[in-house]
């Protein structure tokens, strides 16, 4: 009878989990189709290519992020001379790896493997957040939040990491919670690769196995994806004689928040403060209270320590382009999620009413998109 039970509720968090992410799998279908209608370029319009890079005009058009994911997956290790930093974007080598393999390395097709391979990892990645909710008593429809946030979406539209380093990371949340450890450190190593925010996950799992008593498991599920990590450094090191922490995108400021001095749009830095800045303060004092007050570290506030603490010290160069903070901010959303939904059910609303109004972004700044 309890083995019934057990398997009926088991069929009831998976059943919510896909609802969620079949609901965000057709909205960002939606909004893929409605993009395509303004390409000029097909596809080939969401890498957000420059001239700059693609044609070697000086005086051209920078382009976006995407591009670069794009070149690789075209031209592997021969893209280099099209990329603006080696070893910053190859840092990243999941994801065009994958839509290189997908599009079975036929140039024409790899547009469109970039594309298929974001909208069914943000679909789930919001199925995996749904479900470990569910898992934590939290509510079901915590996890449309981050479907529906505007960073994550953006990404999905912009051919960039995002989208998959989360459905792993996710995926590492999930086997831990199931107690797959081996899976979980696989899982993290993989979406390192894909980018290194995922750090920011294993050491949120990491801190609450040493808190477990599990230090053995804690040093494997750090230590696993930073020695990946750090040995790719090692390869690209030698490859291009460089290390990515001689960008701006690797220079972190040292004040709170530091990175703001970077912007000087109002109303830009109005959102920003809104959606960013207010909800990791916030955050930070209800998780040091929770922890001051109940003496134990849930898993979701564990995630959630390391989330914040990076938000703070962002580049300046991410908070100088809003879209780029609102992509890379997305550990704050899905840990804050996770936090508020195990030990704040009933304020997941909240977040809410202060996350999803960033749809609204779709409307206003429609042709920023392609």
């Amino acid at each position: 009878m309890f083995t019934s039970i057990h398997h009926i509720a088991h069929e009831k968090k998976l059943k919510w989990a896909l609802y969620n992410g079949a609901i965000i799998l057709a909205f960002s279908l939606v909004l893929v189709l409605v993009a395509l209608q303004d390409a000029q370029n097909g596809a080939l319009d969401f890498a957000h290519i420059g001239t700059i890079f693609s044609e070697q005009d000086a005086n051209g058009t920078k382009g976006y992020d995407g591009q670069f994911v794009y070149y690789i997956a075209r031209d592997g290790a021969a893209a280099v001379p099209l990329i603006d930093g080696p070893s910053l974007r190859y840092q990243r080598i999941l994801y065009p790896i994958l839509g290189h393999v997908v599009s079975f390395g036929q140039a024409a097709i790899v547009p469109w493997a970039l594309i298929a391979i974001n909208v069914i990892a943000h679909s789930t990645t919001t199925a995996l957040i749904t479900y470990s909710l569910i898992k934590l008593n939290a509510p079901t429809w915590g996890g449309l939040i981050y479907g529906f946030w505007f960073g994550a979406l953006t990404a999905v539209l912009f051919d960039l990491n995002e989208p998959l380093t989360f459905a792993l990371a996710m995926g590492a949340v999930i086997a831990y919670q199931h107690g797959r450890l081996r899976i979980t450190i696989v899982l993290l190593i993989l979406a390192t690769l894909a980018k290194e925010l995922a750090l920011l996950i294993a050491a949120g799992l990491a801190l609450h196995a040493f808190v477990a008593g599990k230090r053995h498991w804690a040093v494997l599920i750090a230590g696993g994806p930073a020695l990946m990590f750090f040995s790719w450094w090692g390869v690209m090191r030698v490859w291009f004689g460089t290390l990515p922490t001689r960008y701006p995108a690797a220079r972190f400021q040292v004040i709170p928040f530091g990175g703001l001095a970077f912007e000087d749009n109002p109303i830009e830095l109005f959102l920003l403060a809104a959606w960013l800045i207010l909800p990791t303060i916030v955050l930070s004092v209800v998780g040091i209270r929770y922890l001051y007050t109940r003496r134990q570290l849930p898993l979701s506030l564990a995630l959630l320590i390391p989330a914040t603490g990076f938000i703070m010290i962002m580049p300046g160069v991410v908070w100088e382009d809003p879209v780029a903070a609102y992509r890379i901010s997305i550990p704050i959303i899905i840990t804050g999620l996770l936090f508020v939904g195990q030990c704040h059910p009933k304020r997941m609303l909240w977040l809410g009413g202060l996350w999803l109004p960033g749809l609204m972004l779709f409307i206003l700044g429609r042709d920023i998109f392609l």
